[in-house]
């Protein structure tokens, strides 16, 4: 909740010649809060008519522009805000892309001032709608008007990565379906509070990009946005850039399509490990009735790479995607033909073209029925909330207005944790390890030798770390620091050495912490070195160590990803994955998740008709998204022999068990 408002009141405002004097113009001091507004004047043309909206950061209202006569959306900052610069830069920062984008699809801002109490207002475009939000709470949105609206968004992305400018917190609750030229599904992108930004010299939106002089509004490790719509190297408060959007429109799209979103889980941290360690889950798992194409969920499998490189290049080129897509669908008959662009349109591709709308249809070869056929979408049917008008600002809704800041802090039992963004090395003051006690002497040369390690003086930080001997040995800021700086130097033998006295160090770290993310890439993808002949072996051989011992049920998980999942069938890691199959079939299960282990177990039994059936209670109860993928490929019949003498090697279990088996897994999970 907002604090005190200030108790100094608003000057009286002056009055334009020929209007009527607003009803009220004085902010009543002994009145603090947010609906003291309404009524008043302010800046001699928005006259405040109601309260939209509130949050922690302020408040935005619907205004009457007093001498257009035009409805606006007012943001007001509470005036405490005010006194926190960072807070009115994110501010002055939203106007700024607002202002600047200019596009249907994009709420646009027109005005940006100060009030007499030293509050900031913002001035947008006012809408009338529904969120997106509310929309998908309706239920799983229909083929061609998910890729309508996802089309239509990627086209505002496109006009705003065009001006260097990058959302960092797309969700539905920031996109409006608005009713506009017949189109019920008109949309309009809201909230540039923590957009990275890069116009001329406006460059305060990124540590890297921060000249002399400028704020810094990114601190290093923090993390900003929504973890629901997070990229995975925003979710590690890495540098993003326009592709962390097009993974955040991925999440959005599968929301849409399935109803649910691809990762959710009730710990923010645990999310975030999903974010970016978990892959897709196939759509059938989440929503086995919607029927979705294979080439629309291998369009939305792109935009969800794990890796930003492997994801569309662009906005436009996902607009192009999505435009073929539905123009094939059309003709299929699978979508209603009105969602079905014409030929000759590419939708927000030329970033030139301020409405980013391109040429009119083309009816030619068109039968007179189909041309008289709705160029729009269809209205949706009656629901609770059609029809009903939401006076929505163009503000982010009425939860977490003007939130500019969301920060994940990382508490991990007790603990604080603060993520250097560019090797996720965390100082911990206390997060379960028990740190013996040091001369203050001690202390300060581990603290300054660390010190060194993060500002990039990797060689002086462990040349001062190995001096100490044994006084900073057993110690986990001391081992997390060297496995930074032995890893940034070449040394990839003692960078594997150095998690494994950092496991020692602390027992109950927690591995699928957001924190310790790096800790486990490093280990596998040394680990995929595998048999290459330039790889350090004994670092190799470190890694698999790790994997199938001291990285306890999770290094379990990550070798098994290595011999069943993607990061085996990357070429060149043929060995790699040959190594994992191996490791992970004489793995103790006792140590494995219960999932993995009747993973393993389904593997080992093969097409064993009697060691499978064996197997799938367990699976229904114990099993997963790879038990899934097992599961799935035996419903085919395998036979064997010739003649009458064929007979089905997988008849015990087609008698139906099989089936109950993953129509159970399947239910399960998609409660999960």
């Amino acid at each position: 909740m907002a604090g005190p408002a200030d108790e100094k009141p608003n000057a009286p405002t002056a009055t334009p010649k020929g209007m009527a004097r607003a009803p009220t113009s004085v902010l009543p001091p002994a009145k603090p809060g947010p609906k003291n507004l309404i009524g008043s004047t302010i800046s001699e043309r928005y006259r405040i008519e109601r309260l939209l909206g509130e949050g922690g950061m302020g408040a935005v209202y619907q205004a009457e522009h007093t001498l257009m006569r035009k409805r606006m959306a007012i943001k007001v900052l509470h005036p405490e805000m005010t006194r926190l610069p960072e807070v009115v830069a994110r501010f002055e920062r939203e106007a700024m892309a607002a202002a600047h984008i200019d596009h249907p699809h994009v709420v646009t801002a027109t005005d940006f001032g100060k009030l007499e109490d030293g509050s900031f207002f913002l001035a947008l475009e006012f809408v009338e709608g529904r969120s997106l939000r509310e929309v998908i709470a309706l239920g799983r949105l229909e083929l061609g008007r998910a890729l309508h609206v996802g089309r239509q968004i990627a086209a505002a992305l496109s006009r705003a990565h065009a001006l260097k400018i990058v959302h960092r917190d797309l969700k539905p609750e920031n996109v409006m379906l608005v009713e506009r030229d017949g189109d019920p599904d008109f949309v309009k992108v809201l909230d540039f509070g923590i957009a990275k930004v890069q116009i001329g010299e406006l460059t305060a939106g990124d540590v890297s990009q921060a000249g002399p002089g400028q704020p810094v509004l990114t601190q290093a490790g923090m993390v900003y946005g929504t973890p629901e719509y997070m990229a995975p190297e925003q979710a590690l408060g890495q540098p993003v850039d326009a592709r962390a959007d097009l993974y955040a429109l991925g999440c959005i799209i599968y929301e849409m399509l399935c109803g649910v979103r691809p990762f959710d889980a009730e710990s923010k941290v645990a999310l975030l490990g999903m974010q970016v360690t978990a892959p897709m889950p196939p759509m059938a798992t989440k929503a086995p009735d919607a029927d979705i194409p294979p080439e629309v969920e291998a369009l939305v499998k792109r935009l969800l790479a794990k890796e930003a490189s492997e994801r569309l290049g662009d906005a436009r080129e996902l607009i192009d995607g999505i435009t073929t897509v539905l123009g094939q669908l059309a003709a299929a008959g699978r979508i209603d033909a009105g969602y079905a662009p014409p030929p000759a349109s590419r939708l927000g591709t030329n970033p030139g073209i301020v409405s980013g709308i391109g040429p009119a249809p083309d009816l030619s070869g068109v039968s007179p029925a189909a041309a008289k056929a709705p160029s729009v979408p269809p209205k949706t049917g009656d629901g609770f909330l059609t029809g009903k008008a939401w006076m929505i600002a163009a503000g982010g809704g009425l939860i977490g207005i003007l939130v500019l800041v969301a920060t994940i802090l990382i508490v991990v039992k007790g603990g604080d944790a603060t993520v250097d963004a560019e090797a996720g090395v965390a100082q911990r003051a206390d997060a379960g390890a028990t740190l013996a006690p040091l001369p203050p002497s001690t202390a300060q040369k581990i603290s300054e030798a660390i010190a060194q390690i993060d500002s990039g003086n990797y060689g002086s930080g462990i040349r001062a770390l190995e001096s100490l001997g044994p006084e900073a040995q057993g110690r986990e800021d001391v081992h997390r620091a060297l496995f930074t700086a032995y890893g940034k130097t070449g040394r990839p033998a003692e960078a594997m050495r150095e998690v494994g006295l950092v496991l020692a160090a602390n027992p109950a770290l927690d591995l699928l912490a957001t924190e310790n993310i790096v800790l486990r890439q490093e280990v596998r993808n040394t680990a995929l070195l595998e048999g290459q002949p330039s790889a350090d072996k004994a670092a190799v051989e470190e890694a698999w160590s790790l994997l199938t011992g001291r990285l306890g049920h999770v290094g379990l998980d990550d070798l098994y990803e290595i011999a069943y999942g993607r990061s085996g069938l990357t070429p060149g890691y043929q060995k790699a994955r040959e190594r994992a199959q191996r490791e992970v079939v004489k793995a103790d299960r006792t140590k494995m998740t219960a999932a993995l282990a009747v993973t393993v177990e389904l593997h080992i039994a093969g097409h064993n008709c009697g060691a499978v059936k064996a197997l799938l209670e367990r699976a229904a109860e114990k099993g997963d998204d790879r038990t899934l993928a097992i599961l799935r490929p035996l419903t085919a019949p395998r036979m064997h022999g010739t003649g009458r003498r064929k007979q089905d090697l997988l008849g015990c279990i087609h008698e139906g068990s099989l089936n109950r088996t993953i129509a159970e897994l399947e239910g399960r999970l998609r409660k999960r």
